[in-house]
């Protein structure tokens, strides 16, 4: 087939296609764009107004909506829309037309109409990928749900290859997330701002769960160490980042842009204390950890938007190291330096894809270490800190060893103290003779340290650490094969 662009008097060269239509390919949105540019519906008192210039009409490709505050004029409007397509010889597909009512529904719901077709009255509609709904009080709420359900299938998926391929390294797994779970958590971050916590709960669910999954540890661990551990952004921080980008990028805008005239509009309304776009990202920004406050005139600052961007991140790891530095369960995760490239030193890094993730191979003496590290193990000192049916939370200093009956069953007394029994004992001199050929700094080490120091030296050596963790899979095996020493007197009467 044979095809020119014509505009006015003007027109191409005739070029020719070989695939008939140009229907999906990467000239079809140009040159649709060229074919609809005259279509313009004229300006009506009952337009919607943006900074008081007035929006009726938007257009991705050939996706098209007509909007209004008044029904008569979305007739006429859509009147004069039919009868445009009308002269260009453009079919209007009724059956695929939607009209939305926002706000209070009429006593008599009116019927629209396009030429002779009656268009269907919708609660729902997706547009641009994007669902909206008038029927309750978030215009997003559908959308929240189906991008939610989409990451939790796509989290699903990723874990069901373990049949096939076996258990998923965290290093491919994080990549997985970003390309195939990420991508619907932050779907419309940008405009969809999350002021009901009640929404974005299943995104922070489906992210939880998936990063839960990947390390291997149980569904109710600590929340920090999803994090601190990957790298990962929590996902309603990610969001808000999100939002503050887009913003940055408005702000960059000429005033002839539309978008430019949102931006606008929401400021003036947050300025007046009017519900807005901006005004919803205030809220967010004041609900963090570490508030942080914004004027109106910051919007339209893009020194002062990456300043805040700067602060939000400071105010998110501030947090999370916070839980590492005071919960007990986090005692293994303390002081740990990590290098930085961009200053060539040793510094605290709150978030990072830790080494002993991706350095040890071996799936079961990963996830072994990382439950020794993440107090998510089988020890004593963890599993008798709660309550269940037929016992009571034990004190610290009585969830005694299962085979010496003298200290604290812990992380530090099972790998490198407990004496008592001899298999034990054997399996620490072989793994230290290991560990020192490993890492020779080590041995020295060994004998000026405290046991709970040298185990937290022992964790950041990129030398020995996959020895470490085939070690704490073995220790955490031996003691499973023992019952464990419940003390007397916490027994609940049945």
């Amino acid at each position: 087939m044979v095809f020119a662009v014509k505009y006015g008097d003007e027109h191409c060269l005739p070029f020719r296609s070989l695939i008939g239509l140009l229907t999906g390919d990467s000239a079809s949105p140009g040159l649709w764009n060229v074919f609809f540019a005259d279509f313009r519906l004229r300006e009506h008192p009952d337009d919607v107004r943006l900074h008081g210039h007035a929006v009726s009409q938007a257009e991705q490709a050939d996706d098209n909506i007509i909007m209004s505050t008044s029904f008569s004029t979305l007739q006429a409007k859509v009147n004069q829309f039919f009868d445009w397509c009308t002269g260009k010889r453009v079919f209007v597909s009724a059956s695929k037309s939607k009209w939305m009512i926002f706000g209070p529904l009429p006593h008599i719901i009116p019927t629209l109409r396009l030429g002779n077709l009656i268009v269907e009255l919708v609660s729902e509609f997706k547009y641009v990928g994007v669902w909206l709904t008038s029927i309750t009080a978030n215009v997003f709420s559908c959308h929240y749900a189906a991008s939610a359900a989409k990451a939790r299938n796509a989290s699903n998926a990723v874990f069901a290859m373990k049949h096939r391929v076996g258990s998923l390294p965290v290093k491919e797994g994080l990549q997985l997330y970003m390309a195939r779970v990420d991508c619907y958590l932050i779907s419309a971050a940008e405009i969809s701002i999350d002021v009901d916590a009640h929404l974005i709960e299943e995104h922070l669910d489906a992210q939880h769960l998936f990063l839960r999954r990947l390390l291997g540890i149980n569904s109710r661990s600590m929340l920090a160490v999803l994090f601190t551990e990957t790298g990962v952004m929590p996902i309603r921080i990610r969001r808000l980042l999100l939002a503050l980008s887009r913003l940055q990028y408005m702000v960059h805008l000429g005033d002839e842009r539309r978008v430019r005239w949102a931006l606008l509009d929401s400021v003036d309304l947050f300025r007046a204390g009017h519900p807005s776009w901006a005004g919803d990202i205030a809220i967010l920004l004041r609900a963090l950890p570490t508030p942080i406050r914004i004027a109106p005139g910051d919007y339209l600052s893009i020194p002062a938007i990456e300043a805040i961007t700067k602060k939000v991140v400071e105010a998110v790891d501030a947090d999370l190291q916070f839980d590492i530095n005071f919960l007990r369960k986090t005692h293994l995760l303390r002081n740990r330096l990590e290098y930085v490239e961009e200053s060539e030193t040793l510094s605290l890094v709150t978030r990072r894809r830790r080494h002993y993730l991706t350095m040890t191979l071996i799936p079961a003496h990963r996830i072994a270490l990382t439950r020794l590290l993440l107090s998510d193990h089988n020890l004593s000192v963890e599993r008798l800190r709660y309550r269940t049916r037929y016992r009571l939370p034990i004190p610290r200093e009585e969830r005694l060893c299962r085979l010496c009956r003298r200290a604290v069953e812990d992380e530090v007394h099972a790998t490198l103290d407990c004496d008592a029994h001899p298999p034990l004992v054997a399996l620490r001199a072989t793994f230290l003779h290991d560990i020192f050929e490993c890492d020779p700094a080590l041995k020295a080490q060994y004998a000026i340290l405290s046991h709970y120091d040298f185990l937290c030296r022992m964790v950041s050596s990129r030398k020995g650490v996959t020895r470490l963790a085939k070690y704490a899979c073995d220790v955490l095996a031996l003691f499973d094969s023992f019952e464990r020493f419940i003390p007397a007197g916490y027994e609940v009467v049945r």
